[in-house]
């Protein structure tokens, strides 16, 4: 994985893309999602991902995103990002990965409670 591939996977996401998103992905990927909902906290393989992407996506009701402090070192990599809302206003937070080769293997995203 590179910088300017995860930026490539950023800009999908901020387009709300679902199938440029999972081309991303590992075929047994995971991901934690920032936020429950109804269903379980991870996500495992593309079926569930892509069910949780598109949950989250719907859920966020994001105006804009923007993704900084990017950074890849072999297998590990991670990105802070913010949302600004139009129910929540800003909300920040950072996603933690693994990789595998040039694809994400492993999305843990961590959300910012602002008080």
């Amino acid at each position: 994985m590179t910088v300017e591939r995860l930026k490539a996977f950023a800009q999908a996401w901020s387009e709300k893309n679902i199938d440029t998103i999972m081309d991303f992905f590992t075929e047994d990927c995971r991901y934690s999602a920032s936020v429950v909902q109804k269903s379980k906290e991870t996500a495992y393989g593309k079926k569930e991902v892509r069910e949780k992407v598109l949950a989250l996506i719907a859920f966020d009701d994001s105006i804009t995103s923007e993704v900084n402090n990017l950074y890849v070192d072999g297998y590990f990599g991670f990105w802070e990002w913010e949302y600004k809302t139009v129910k929540n206003g800003t909300v920040k937070g950072c996603d933690v990965f693994t990789f595998q080769d040039d694809l994400i293997q492993i999305k843990n995203a961590y959300r910012k409670i602002m008080t």
